[in-house]
């Protein structure tokens, strides 16, 4: 096989500034990031937060959250440190990508004050004892309300600031509000010229940092119109400045709308897939048309992959290379490579909730992050076939194909974390259909020529092997 040249799809790292505090002590991480061949370090919101303290509750965007100043700063809200620190990592070939929060501010925002007609006016059901909103509908939303479901004694209506909120797909009475966030009108504030104004500025404060791009929170909730505005402004200040759409949850509709914007990435679901059901294949083809894909085996807002698998150091190498495989792009925050089991929490964790290591994969993870910047497939969303038809079905097949179809990686994978499972395959070029030698490889890039017709092989638990094509 030829030398390789390196690919450079995002390999991101989420440097979770709760868990490390002071940014003082970032810069003990940084090497480690390096050492294991991210290129990309991801910031949850770093702006002082309102009276929650949720990291993406923000009350003033232009005030850097005191959490994490100096423990020496003369002005802990100055984002001066902030900005030597992205010197810092520019200087050793990392780009930072930075949580761009417009949907909503928190509650307690100036802003709110300030400008009023920036947000989304509703009516809400109100709990007399506490204040609180329990329920939210439009101001042209014809709504029954119920005496036996919010008695008049107990309940009042009043048109406020709207919270955003979410319902249980699985039981539509469940609704979950966030009280400490006021949503923004993007769609169409009476004072909307003004309103972008106010995003395109803090664009211009953003680039003025250094930082190199943005994970979009909540992108489909957010017009087209308002991201292309953002995002075209942001490429006069740096043509390879990246956004990338948060889309988990959002339906191919609200994908399709969200996507007439010019994203560079969108985030796939992956992490949830049981390697048998067709619906994440189905869903990456449907998607991928749009722009390539990020995963992750655990990100912020899902629980530890260590702690949902008993600290399966095995499994965890397993599914970072899963994610490396499936998506163009692939993220992991801070303690995925020591197996911390305590989920994230953007509200109120602590320093004191760094963990001690269960294990160390920083290696592995290096290795594999090597081996995707050397398979072209890797770095892209090209067409990828689930071959569920296979006879165990312990045994995942899955072929991803560049976007040009010029190359093929095969991985067969015993899902089966407990049990080896005997694989015979008679014909490979079943699978692997270009006329093109078919190569073994391994994810330290050593490659041999297999010139077998069949495959059989017993794998071991949670085991995977690979061939190539190109």
């Amino acid at each position: 096989m030829a030398e390789k040249e390196e690919q450079d799809a995002p390999r991101i790292y989420n440097m979770f500034p709760r868990l490390i505090g002071s940014i003082e002590n970032w810069y003990s991480h940084l090497d480690r990031i390096v050492d294991m061949n991210f290129n990309w370090i991801y910031f949850n919101p770093l702006s002082l937060p309102g009276f929650s303290g949720s990291l993406y509750s923000i009350k003033d965007y232009y005030k850097f959250n005191p959490l994490f100043a100096p423990s020496d700063a003369e002005d802990p809200t100055s984002w001066d440190p902030f900005k030597d620190f992205i010197n810092a990592a520019h200087n050793k070939g990392v780009k930072i990508m930075y949580d761009l929060v417009i949907n909503h501010t928190a509650v307690d925002s100036p802003l709110i004050d300030e400008h009023p007609e920036w947000y989304l006016q509703k009516y809400a059901i109100i709990n007399k004892q506490n204040n609180y909103a329990v329920k939210f509908f439009s101001l042209d939303e014809t709504t029954t309300i119920y005496e036996e479901e919010f008695p008049s004694a107990e309940y009042y209506i009043e048109k406020r600031i709207a919270s955003p909120y979410a319902i249980d797909p699985a039981d539509a009475t469940k609704i979950t509000i966030w009280g400490d966030l006021a949503e923004i009108n993007n769609m169409n504030s009476p004072d909307l010229e003004n309103l972008e104004k106010y995003w395109l500025n803090l664009l211009d404060f953003y680039h003025n940092l250094g930082l190199d791009g943005y994970r979009c929170d909540a992108a489909y909730k957010i017009p087209a119109c308002m991201w292309n505005l953002l995002i075209s402004h942001a490429r006069k200040l740096n043509p390879y400045v990246l956004f990338m759409a948060e889309t988990l949850g959002c339906t191919l509709p609200e994908l399709e709308r969200t996507m007439e914007a010019d994203f560079d990435y969108i985030n796939n679901s992956s992490k949830w897939w049981d390697y048998t059901s067709d619906w994440c294949l189905k869903q990456y083809n449907q998607f991928r048309k749009f722009a390539p894909s990020v995963g992750f085996p655990e990100s912020h807002d899902t629980e530890r992959l260590a702690a949902e698998t008993d600290g399966r150091k095995d499994i965890q190498i397993f599914r970072y290379f899963f994610s490396s495989f499936f998506s163009a792009g692939v993220l992991v925050p801070l303690g995925y490579e020591f197996g911390f089991k305590k989920k994230v929490n953007v509200v109120d964790m602590k320093v004191e909730d760094y963990e001690e290591p269960s294990f160390d994969i920083s290696e592995d993870i290096n290795t594999i992050n090597k081996f995707k910047r050397s398979i072209r497939c890797l770095n892209e969303d090209g067409a990828m076939i689930h071959y569920n038809k296979y006879k165990d079905p312990n045994v995942l097949i899955l072929k991803k194909s560049s976007v040009d179809g010029k190359q093929q990686l095969l991985l067969i994978y015993n899902k089966d974390w407990n049990n080896p499972h005997n694989i015979d395959i008679y014909f490979l070029r079943e699978y692997l259909t270009l006329r093109k030698t078919i190569y073994q490889i391994k994810l330290n890039r050593a490659a041999s020529i297999y010139s077998n017709d069949s495959f059989i092989r017993r794998l071991e638990p949670n085991e995977f092997v690979l061939f190539l094509q190109e």
